[in-house]
C-alpha cells in the first residue's frame, strides 16, 4: 500500500458540504436488505454522534476560501484535462461491493446455519478501506479510511460490529466535513498531484491542517500483540484499537509503543509464536535511511533500530521471519517523486534494477552482516512463511506480474503466481520454483508454525481478478490445491485460518477457515466457517450478517483467551 509523503499529506477537497459517499448508497442497499428475512434480533444502527467542527479564525477562514478557489479553478481543472486511469477511476474502485458502508453498532444473536466448533471463543476482525466522502477526483481502493469488521463467538452467541478506525487523518477530515488529504495512488501522481503538495503546503502554512500527529489510513494489517489489537497502513504508526466487551470495538489512539516509535511501521509486521515478540519494517520515501528494522519484545520494549542502506525508497509491504534471520525483499517497485514532474506516478516499476532478498540475524544491532541474494524478475507483494533448512532459506510467497499492475493500467493480465524462492547463504544464489498454476493472492497459515517449517497454506483465489471467487488450501509437501469456491455471483476476501489450540504438537491443518463471502445477486453478506481438516472442505456453519461487508483486505483472530489479557 503506497506511502503517502510526509510533508504532502493534506488539502481540502473543493466542496466541504459533499455528503459520505455511504450515505448515497445507503438508501439502495436497505431497499436490496427489505427484501431479505430479519438478520438479527437487535436494533438497527444508531446514528452516530455530531462530529465536532473546527474553529478557524478570520484570517484561516479567509486563507481557506481563496485556496479552495484556487484547487477549484486550478487543481481540478487540470486534472479534467486528463482521464482517470481505471487505478484512479472512482466508479470502478468503488464499483459495487467495494462500496463504503455506514458504521454498525454492535448486533447481537446473528443467525448461524450449521453447527459453529466448540473451540470458536474469541472474535474474528478484518480490516478495509471505506472513505467516509464521496471522492472529489482521482481515487485508489488503498486510499480509503480504515474501517474493521468484527464478528465475536462467545458462549454460543455471535456478534457484528464494523467501526471507523479513528485516525488523525479520519478526525480532521470528519471535523472539516469532507476529505482534506489527498490520496496517495488516486491523486498524487502527474502535474496534478504536484499541485495538490503545493496546496497542501500553502494551508500547512496557514494553521488549516496539521499533519503532525500522523496521516495514516489504518486500513491494511492487523495484529494482536503485548494485549493490544493494532491496525495498520505503511504510511503511520500502528493505531490501538479496543474490542469492548460486548464485541464493539473502540479506537484508543496512534500507538507509539509507549514513545519508543517515531517512524511508521509497514502492515504486515510478524510476531514470533515462540518468544511472542513482533518484528517489522519501516520505510521512508524522503530522505534516507529509506528503510529501518526493530522488534519489539513480548512485554512492549523495543529493540534496537537497525537503519538498512537502499540505493533509492523501496516498496515493502511485506517481509518474512525465520528462528534465526530475518528475511527483507529489495524488489523494483520503487518511489520516484520526480516523476509526478513529467505527469507520472511516483510509483514506479523500475525494470533495470535487479530484486533482490536480504538475510539478516534476527537480534543484530546493525546491518553488517546482512547478505543480499539476487532474485530476478520477482515482486512479491505478499511473503507467506520462511524457515531454515541446511544453507538455504526457504521463502514462500506470492510473485505478482506486471509488478505495477495494482497501482498503474497494463495491458497484461496479472498472474499472483505462488513460488518457493531458496536463497542459498554459501554460495550467494537463488532459485523459484512454481508451485500452483492459478492465482493466489491474500491469505495465511497455521501462526503457530510462523517462521518454521510449514505445510498448509490458505489463500484467496483472485479470480476473476480482482474479485475472489474462493479460497484454496495448498500442500507445500504434496502440491497438492483443494479449493472451496464459494458459488456463482458469490466473492470473498483473505480466509483466516484458526487453530484449534497452541499445542505446537497438534495437526498443522488442525482448525477452522473463516471467509466473508458476498452474495451479488441477493446483497447478502455472511461469513462462513470451513473445517480445514476435512477431505474435501466442508463448510461447518455460516454466520448471516446484518449488512453488507464490503471487499477487503487483510483479518485476524484474538482468542478469548487473548482478549482476556487485554490493555487499555
Amino acid at each position: 500500500l503506497a506511502m503517502e509523503v510526509k510533508c504532502t499529506l493534506t488539502t481540502r477537497q473543493t466542496k466541504c458540504s459533499s455528503q459520505p459517499l455511504s450515505a448515497i448508497i445507503t438508501p439502495v442497499i436497505r431497499e436490496v436488505e427489505s427484501g431479505l428475512p430479519e438478520l438479527a434480533l437487535s436494533a438497527p444502527t444508531s446514528p452516530p454522534p455530531a462530529p465536532e467542527r473546527r474553529n478557524l479564525n478570520m484570517f484561516q477562514q479567509i486563507a481557506a476560501s481563496v485556496l479552495d478557489m484556487l484547487e477549484k479553478s486550478v487543481v481540478t481543472g487540470l486534472e479534467s484535462k486528463f482521464p482517470l486511469p481505471a487505478t484512479a477511476d472512482p466508479s470502478v474502485q468503488l464499483e459495487g461491493n467495494y462500496a463504503p458502508v455506514e458504521e454498525r453498532s454492535v448486533m447481537h444473536e446473528l443467525e448461524v446455519t450449521g453447527k459453529l466448533p466448540n473451540f470458536l471463543e474469541g472474535i474474528y476482525v478484518r480490516n478495509g478501506a471505506n472513505p467516509q466522502f464521496e471522492p472529489a477526483g482521482g481515487h485508489h481502493l488503498f486510499d480509503g479510511d480504515g474501517m474493521l469488521h468484527a464478528v465475536q463467538f462467545k458462549q454460543g452467541i455471535v456478534s457484528y460490529a464494523c467501526r471507523f478506525t479513528h485516525t488523525q487523518r479520519f478526525i480532521q477530515e470528519q471535523k472539516a466535513g469532507c476529505a482534506i488529504f489527498p490520496k496517495a495512488i488516486g491523486e498524487l501522481h502527474g502535474h496534478g498531484g504536484v499541485a495538490r503538495l503545493l496546496l497542501y503546503a500553502a494551508r500547512s502554512i496557514c494553521g488549516l491542517v496539521d499533519g503532525t500527529q500522523g496521516m495514516g489510513v489504518a486500513n491494511a494489517g492487523l495484529v494482536f500483540h503485548n494485549g493490544r489489537l493494532l491496525a495498520m497502513s505503511e504510511d503511520d504508526l500502528p493505531y490501538h484499537v479496543r474490542v469492548l466487551e460486548d464485541g464493539d470495538l473502540e479506537t484508543v489512539g496512534r500507538y507509539d509503543c509507549d514513545g519508543q516509535l517515531s517512524s511508521t511501521m509497514i502492515a504486515h509486521p510478524k510476531v514470533d509464536p515462540v518468544s511472542g515478540e513482533l518484528f517489522a519494517l519501516s520505510y521512508n520515501i524522503i530522505t534516507a535511511p529509506f528503510l529501518k528494522y526493530f522488534y519489539i519484545s513480548s512485554d512492549g520494549i523495543r529493540g534496537p533500530e537497525v537503519s538498512i542502506t537502499l540505493p533509492e525508497p523501496t516498496m515493502m509491504h511485506d517481509f518474512a521471519i525465520t528462528e534465526n534471520f530475518v528475511v527483507i525483499p529489495d524488489q523494483q517497485m520503487v518511489f520516484r517523486l520526480k516523476e509526478m514532474f513529467s505527469g507520472g506516478s511516483p510509483v514506479v516499476h523500475n525494470s533495470e534494477k535487479s530484486a533482490r532478498f536480504g538475510i539478516l540475524p534476527k537480534y543484530d544491532e546493525t546491518e553488517a552482516r546482512l547478505q543480499w541474494i539476487d532474485v530476478p524478475d520477482c515482486f512479491c507483494f505478499h511473503l507467506w512463511n520462511a524457515w531454515e533448512e541446511g544453507d538455504e532459506v526457504v521463502v514462500i510467497g506470492s510473485c505478482m506480474t506486471p509488478p505495477d499492475s495494482i497501482f498503474n493500467e497494463s495491458d497484461e493480465a496479472l498472474k499472483s503466481t505462488l513460488s518457493e524462492i531458496r536463497l542459498n547463504r554459501s554460495t550467494g544464489v537463488s532459485t523459484r520454483r512454481e508451485l500452483a498454476s492459478l492465482n493466489l493472492e491474500a491469505g495465511q497459515m497455521n501462526r503457530n508454525f510462523l517462521g518454521r517449517k510449514s505445510r498448509y497454506l490458505y489463500l484467496a483465489i483472485a479470480e476473476p481478478w480482482p474479485k475472489v471467487s474462493g479460497f484454496a488450501k495448498v500442500d507445500l509437501v504434496t502440491g497438492e490445491v483443494k479449493k472451496y469456491i464459494y458459488g456463482p455471483n458469490c466473492y470473498g476476501g483473505e480466509p483466516t485460518f484458526v487453530p484449534r489450540s497452541s499445542d505446537p504438537l497438534a495437526a498443522e491443518d488442525d482448525g477452522c477457515i473463516l471467509a466473508f463471502m458476498h452474495n451479488e445477486s441477493t446483497g447478502q453478506s455472511e461469513l462462513l466457517v470451513v473445517d480445514a481438516a476435512s477431505p474435501s472442505l466442508q463448510l461447518e456453519a455460516s454466520v448471516k450478517l446484518p449488512s453488507r461487508v464490503p471487499y477487503g483486505f487483510h483479518g485476524t483472530y484474538v482468542t478469548a483467551k487473548e482478549l482476556s489479557k487485554q490493555k487499555l
